[in-house]
């Protein structure tokens, strides 16, 4: 006879404790669809409760019932809890058409364009508007997504995707820019399409069908025609959801989704881009451009268009424009741990912007993912509250195997799957019936992950795998719960299965 361990249910939000009265370490996590069945979001995060087992009874191992694991969620959703939800109103600036997210205290607002495709315009104080840090000035300088393929980066070699090898060209201009969808609209002044906007959960979303920037984008000549009626969608779709995580804090989460028949190659995108106020309408001027150092990177190198362009690495993943007093200003910190950035800026017209250096690909029905965050204040308001909010983000991932529950009684286990995190040194742990039994790093290439997820820190080898050892196990079936654990003591359950001797 043996004490009978009767199989957890484990939830979602399962505070774990094991079958024979052990724990384990605790975590939330969003009630979300499998990323297996695609790359919906959307979750929110349930009260944690403790598992109970039933110690009095004795019986035969073989009575043991089987047990149940939480649902896989998806990975995207593994994040953590807003700071509050202030509310979502909609209110006619001028001739357009805005939506604003309030922070908690309503202190904060964020907002967006809808007859420009979304874009942010708006990121200030709720009370002050001549507060406002972003430029809004057309359908192309926002806070906003774009995106670029190096086989049809130019009108007269885009039809074909032939310009990584074409010597043809219509002038180094942004008139003659081949597929480029722009969140915002073209530069006609069409303003994209937003398709759906409104709540989920605690943030603002917005769902957008951008157009070419260049109307004329695939044209084989150097037309440059009169701007018609409307603009020209593309077989892509924007999604950006908006939520404040700390009071000065937003965090932008954005998803790329191709329904085109067509792969577009690795290059470089912007995603997104952040155009700062420049005085006009009465907004401050930001012409202050500082890495997370506090100092001034060189932005000089002659671009395209009379513009002026610089590179450089900032020593932690985000930079803030500022005032000349540097005592308000805006932050743009990288979900993925990305440093290097590049900062753009021009006489006439008079602008400031700066994007991380961010390289992906989007193939014919693929769908890309990626997060940043947008911080106001002073310099020192922006490094407390960015590196805070960084800090805070743990890691995400999935558990790929094992896939059921039965394993081979006596031989180990394998447990495989990938994560990621905003920073290194993440570890993976395998609890068995509240014990820790196995650890690794993750190590093994996924190129899969990192093409959904780009850039992030240890992409291509974010895999990993572990020997859990069976010897010793009863029949009962036991819980294996996957943990991820960061370098800033962040803890996310991966997955969770129920396994059983077959």
């Amino acid at each position: 006879m043996h004490l009978r361990c009767s199989p957890v249910v484990a939830l979602a939000t399962l505070s774990l404790a094991s079958a024979c009265g052990s724990t384990s370490p605790s975590s939330t996590v969003g009630d979300a669809s499998s990323p297996d069945a695609g790359l919906d979001t959307g979750a929110t995060a349930d009260a944690p409760i403790t598992a109970t087992h039933d110690a009095a009874s004795d019986a035969d191992a073989t009575s043991c019932a089987p047990g149940a694991a939480a649902a896989d969620v998806d990975p995207w959703s593994m994040r953590p809890p807003a700071a509050g939800f202030g509310g979502i109103t909609s209110a006619a600036t001028g001739s357009h058409s805005d939506v604003f997210l309030d922070s908690p205290t309503h202190y904060i607002r964020v907002g967006a364009r809808l007859d420009w495709g979304g874009t942010v315009v708006f990121f200030g104080l709720a009370a002050n508007p001549a507060s406002n840090v972003i430029d809004a000035n057309d359908t192309g300088r926002e806070l906003q997504l774009a995106l670029y393929d190096p086989t049809r980066s130019r009108q007269p070699c885009a039809a074909d995707a032939s310009c990584a090898t074409s010597t043809a060209s219509c002038g180094n201009s942004i008139t003659y820019l081949g597929w480029d969808p722009v969140q915002g609209g073209d530069e006609c002044g069409h303003g994209a399409s937003v398709t759906s906007h409104g709540q989920a959960g605690d943030a603002l979303e917005l769902v957008v069908q951008p157009l070419q920037w260049n109307p004329n984008w695939d044209a084989t000549d150097c037309r440059n025609d009169p701007c018609g009626a409307a603009g020209r969608p593309v077989d892509v779709t924007y999604r950006m959801r908006l939520r404040f995580v700390r009071e000065h804090v937003v965090e932008v989460d954005t998803e790329v989704t191709s329904a085109e028949s067509i792969d577009h190659p690795t290059t470089s995108q912007e995603f997104p881009t952040l155009y700062v106020a420049n005085g006009a309408n009465g907004m401050p001027d930001l012409p202050d451009l500082l890495d997370a150092a506090g100092s001034a990177p060189a932005i000089s190198t002659p671009a395209n268009n009379g513009f002026y362009v610089g590179d450089f690495d900032s020593p932690a993943p985000w930079v803030t424009w500022q005032n000349t007093t540097h005592d308000y200003g805006v932050g743009l910190a990288m979900d993925q741990g990305i440093t290097a950035f590049q900062g753009w800026r021009a006489t006439s017209p008079y602008f400031h912007n700066v994007r991380a250096k961010i390289a992906f690909g989007l193939a014919h029905g693929a769908a890309v993912r990626g997060m940043s965050y947008l911080a106001l204040g002073s310099f020192a308001t922006v490094k407390s509250e960015l590196e805070a909010a960084l800090a805070a983000r743990g890691p995400f991932g999935h558990v790929d195997a094992p896939t059921t529950i039965s394993y081979a009684a006596g031989a180990p286990l394998t447990v495989a799957g990938w994560a990621l995190d905003d920073r290194p040194g993440t570890t993976i742990e395998a609890w068995l019936d509240g014990a820790n039994v196995a650890t690794t790093t993750p190590s093994a290439a996924r190129a899969d992950v990192c093409a959904a997820y780009p850039a992030y820190v240890g992409c291509p080898n974010v895999g990993f795998s572990l020997s859990v050892p069976t010897s010793g196990l009863s029949a009962c079936p036991h819980l294996l719960r996957v943990v991820a654990r960061d370098a800033d003591g962040n803890e996310q359950p991966l997955g969770e299965r129920v396994i059983a001797a077959n």
